[in-house]
């Protein structure tokens, strides 16, 4: 089950409300304060995807219709469309929502990894190699951007052989650097085993591709004591 950390205010004070047609938000100026409750979602679930379709993508164009320049919504759009794997659809919104979202949104992280992985779907590489170099200052503490940015360049070369020299070396590197930040916790939306046993499954992968087994085989034994250990830590 993939897991990734979303800091939402779900425990409110009295007087609080929520405003919004959809992915409603509260609305206080009070403090927000994390505390230690983990919550299961299952809205992704195939049978409640099915349930919704179409509900979504309703309201969120009843609220873009009233809000049309709201970042916020124009990256749920986006988010709505590519879940369903509607990628072609799922771009405009995002890049939308890229031009007017703040600096500090705490959503504006998943948006550009989800931005790059819509790109890598649609094959514009050189596109998603761009906006990866943008915004490579912006997160050097997120080891789902790099883990991100190695499977693009993965796709990448399989798609374009001649550019193995050049790709190779910076697909590993990547997916090393995401180990080198490890997973962090703190960092919204970022998916548990990106900074460890997924980022050493692929580097194994990687190595028994180029036949070098010695190295594919350390990198999976890493990876299934990093997952061993992430899951007894988990289970506490």
């Amino acid at each position: 089950i993939e897991q990734a950390p979303s800091w939402l205010s779900r425990v409110l004070p009295v007087g609080v409300t929520y405003s919004g047609r959809v992915h409603e938000q509260p609305v206080s100026q009070l403090p927000r304060v994390r505390i230690p409750l983990v919550l299961g979602h299952d809205g992704y679930l195939p049978v409640n995807m099915q349930a919704k379709q179409g509900r979504n993508q309703r309201l969120l164009g009843l609220a873009l219709a009233s809000e049309p320049q709201d970042s916020y919504l124009q990256y749920q759009m986006g988010k709505d469309f590519e879940i369903r794997g509607e990628f072609q659809q799922a771009l405009p919104w995002y890049d939308k929502a890229c031009e007017g979202v703040e600096a500090q949104a705490s959503w504006r992280h998943d948006l550009v990894l989800r931005r790059i992985f819509t790109l890598k779907k649609l094959g514009a590489f050189e596109q998603a190699v761009a906006l990866a170099q943008t915004e490579l200052p912006n997160w050097p503490h997120s080891p789902d951007f790099f883990f991100t940015v190695g499977d693009l360049l993965l796709d990448w070369v399989l798609q374009d052989s001649q550019r193995a020299t050049e790709l190779l070396p910076m697909i590993e590197a990547s997916w090393q650097e995401a180990l080198r930040i490890g997973d962090n916790p703190q960092l919204p939306d970022s998916v548990w085993g990106r900074g460890s046993f997924l980022a050493a499954h692929n580097l194994a992968v990687f190595y028994e591709s180029l036949g070098q087994h010695d190295k594919a085989r350390d990198w999976r034994e890493q990876g299934q004591k990093m997952r061993a250990g992430a899951l007894t830590q988990h289970q506490r």
